[in-house]
């Protein structure tokens, strides 16, 4: 995990380097034939009864077939496999097989494979893919095979051990054992006579090690280690599901109508596949597509503005090992905003093992053949999102020890890159932010900017100017910091000032850019998406989708000679994930301390008229619509709701996982449900609940952690019920509305949502 590479690829006569997340080794090669005939394939025996699932509580794969082969012979067949969560560097699979109307030779192949390449996202053919050199394959020990190999750049070793039993009645079968190696494989081949009606297990374990990996003197010895003390497969399995339950401890959720429970389920289950306890102490962020897919070349982007909140609030320490992957790129951050000739942090918006900006200067258009200019890279509001998470955190944990040894100093760069990126216009007696990209990535630029079709640099026209969200971002975050830094501990406010050489006037500054930060907004009141958007071509959505159905928008444009910055059609919400971020009240608390009134028909009208022109070529886009609309349109949000929630799941859905899930879309839909249906914030150290629930929810009820207490939340359209979960455990302070309270170890307090007492027991 994070195990990442760097390769030159020569486009357009440019040498162009890319660091891409590998692929690594493939250890799940596992086949068998029935008396010298084929090698089992799917594809070429008649099924006669197939079933597949996916068991979320246990996190194990299962597939359960009844065939009929070439020659007649019925055989029942279930597959299991899992990554264990006890032990994360092994691997389990077991195959039992049933001869049902035969007898005589099986035969087993079994075998580890380095021919790995990342070629599974089509746009990204022409770049080179090999990222493994293969150093060692060879056979250990009677029925274990071995492959190391070593990235090409990076020169991370990976060491795959695999161990491949059969056994029958939990006993191990006496076999005839073969080997068969070339350069960058080897296979194991087993064999024995069996009856008509035995049911054989072929059981393969595998390790996997890595010289990033801590606690260990050499990978492969590790792995070595890890294959001779494995159990079986059916210890392994329960010590996995032991700790699979624990993990479900800390997510526990049920709602009516108990339909919406399973899409919660996947979503959490996905999350947790990808992040637990075991990455705490990696060095990792969250990649768009999670740790399985290719897709955006397993960079780090803002996804964890979508998935942060529901570890924050179940696993604390699993959160703050995620900000501390930005942390320990810090220094990188500083060093590419002095370049660019700013103060403070500039943190990349995509990023990967260095920290260094990873967003590629050229796409390839799979439509028109074509390289189109990559600028997406000027999404600044990166750094917004980062002291967004830290103060989530914080405000989550009291973890007052991360912010003074860490967060601080990251909220406090990322604000003085914002503060010295403004610039203030004499004519509007107001601070710009100009030569940016917001969230909306289908407009990089300016119609009069576009680049000439042989550019393959970065170039001072890119960028559009005034983007809402981005300035409200920064001046949230320079509001933010500023707090913070009078707030600090005298010694460490202290401390960082002299690290930082922060100026004596600078806090000052940074609350006269926030209070005087420009706002785009229209003559109807409505904000608008960047300075100049309300001048573009209009753009008829049904009409393309009519002519193009699916297809990317800016590349069927590019195809035609022309340009998707021209139009006023949106990639995905923009302006909107500000109220995705915060509710109404805080949105217009925070402009109106810019010198700027919104009423909520304002923004009722704004997030209608970016709906109009969005067109949700992001997986994230509905899921930021819904929690924009829960407390301006209850209706039209669970609509966007339960269409973000079919995500990776519904063949309608043009955002299919080929390429990998939509991690971040599954986070939103958890986040949506959490803070703004049952409206969870934290407000001055209290935890407050104020529910707007759709009619497509009756109640709902969950567990989570708020300043290390765990919590017990019970919420209906009547009343709100929270319990302390522990008999020891600090009190804290709840609320609804106008009403705190005191919630002590082991008391309830309940809330009348339609009343104006409350009560505690």
């Amino acid at each position: 995990m994070g195990c990442y590479n760097r390769l030159i690829s020569t486009i357009e006569g440019k040498e162009v380097e890319n660091e891409s997340l590998v692929n690594l080794p493939n250890w799940l090669p596992l086949s068998f034939r029935i008396r010298g005939g084929s090698w089992f394939s799917i594809d070429n025996v008649e099924i006669l009864r197939y079933e597949q699932e996916l068991n979320l509580k246990h996190a194990v794969l299962e597939r359960r077939i009844h065939f009929r082969d070439s020659e007649s012979r019925q055989t029942k067949l279930v597959e299991r496999r899992f990554i264990s969560m006890s032990q994360p560097n092994l691997m389990c699979l077991q195959l039992e097989l049933e001869a049902c109307n035969w007898s005589g030779l099986l035969e087993v192949r079994s075998a580890l494979d380095g021919r790995v390449q990342n070629n599974n996202v089509e746009r990204y053919a022409p770049f080179n893919k090999q990222h493994l050199k293969t150093l060692l394959v060879q056979r250990i020990g009677e029925d274990s095979l071995e492959l190391n190999c070593c990235t090409l750049q990076s020169r991370v070793e990976i060491a795959l051990a695999g161990r491949t039993r059969l056994r029958q009645s939990n006993r191990s079968l006496p076999l005839q054992r073969e080997t068969d190696a070339d350069e960058n494989s080897i296979t194991g081949y087993l064999s024995m006579e069996i009856e008509s009606g035995a049911v054989i297990q072929i059981e393969k374990i595998a390790a996997l090690f890595t010289s990033q990996d801590k606690a260990i003197a050499n990978c492969r010895e590790a792995a070595r280690k890890a294959i001779d003390e494995a159990g079986d497969f059916s210890n392994l399995y329960k010590n996995h599901c032991k700790a699979w339950e624990q993990l479900w401890e800390y997510c526990k959720l049920d709602t009516n109508p108990a339909e919406q429970l399973p899409y919660f389920r996947l979503h959490m289950f996905q999350i947790l596949q990808n992040i637990s306890r075991h990455t705490t102490e990696l060095d990792v962020g969250i990649p768009p597509s999670g740790w399985q897919g290719e897709e955006y070349h397993g960079h780090i982007f803002w996804d964890e503005l979508f998935i942060f909140p529901f570890l924050a609030y179940r696993f604390p320490t699993t959160a703050r090992a995620m900000l501390l992957y930005r942390y320990r790129r810090l220094d990188a951050a500083r060093k590419m905003a002095r370049e660019a000739g700013y103060k403070g942090a500039m943190f990349p918006w995509r990023s990967a093992s260095t920290g260094r900006e990873e967003t590629p200067l050229l796409q390839y258009n799979l439509y028109s053949g074509h390289w189109m200019q990559d600028d997406t890279y000027l999404q600044h509001h990166i750094g917004a999102i980062i002291a967004y998470s830290i103060a989530n955190y914080v405000e989550v944990t009291n973890d007052q020890l991360f912010l003074a040894e860490y967060g601080a100093e990251m909220m406090l760069e990322i604000a003085r890159f914002w503060a010295s990126k403004a610039s203030y216009n004499s004519s509007r007696g107001r601070y710009e932010i100009l030569g940016v990209v917001g969230p909306d990535e289908h407009h990089t630029r300016y119609p009069s900017a576009l680049p000439a079709t042989d550019s393959v640099s970065r170039d001072k026209s890119a960028g559009i100017n005034n983007n809402t969200y981005t300035n409200v971002m920064a001046a949230w975050t320079l509001c933010q910091a500023g707090r913070l830094y009078e707030h600090l501990p005298e010694k460490r406010r202290q401390e960082l000032t002299r690290l930082l050489d922060i100026g004596e006037h600078e806090p000052d500054l940074w609350d006269k850019v926030r209070k005087n930060m420009h706002l785009p907004v229209l003559e109807d009141g409505t904000l608008e998406q960047f300075e100049g958007f309300s001048q573009l071509s209009s753009f008829d959505h049904q009409q393309f989708r009519q002519h193009y159905g699916n297809k990317r928008i800016d590349w069927v444009l590019e195809a035609k000679g022309d340009a998707v910055v021209r139009y006023k059609v949106a990639k995905q919400a923009d302006t909107s994930l500000l109220l995705y971020l915060f509710s109404p009240a805080e949105l217009s608390e925070i402009v109106q301390e810019m010198g700027y009134t919104l009423s909520t028909d304002d923004l009722k009208k704004t997030i209608k008229q970016q709906i109009g022109y969005t067109a949700n070529e992001s997986s994230l886009s509905r899921i930021v619509f819904a929690g924009a609309l829960a407390h301006l349109d209850s209706e039209a949000s669970w609509k966007f709701f339960k269409e973000a929630q079919y995500i990776d799941l519904s063949p309608k859905e043009d955002n299919d996982s080929s390429e990998g899930i939509h991690l971040g879309a599954m986070g939103g839909t958890l986040g949506v449900l959490q803070h703004h249906y049952l409206g969870i914030e934290i407000t001055s150290g209290t935890f407050m609940i104020n529910p707007a629930l759709p009619k497509g929810l009756e109640w709902v009820k969950l567990s989570l952690q708020f300043h290390g207490v765990n919590i017990e939340c019970e919420v209906s359209r009547s009343r709100l019920t929270l319990r302390s979960r522990e008999e020891e455990a600090e009190t804290i302070k709840v609320g609804h509305k106008n009403h705190v309270k005191e919630l002590a170890a082991g008391a309830t307090v309940i809330f009348h949502t339609q009343e104006e007492n409350n009560e505690q027991r």
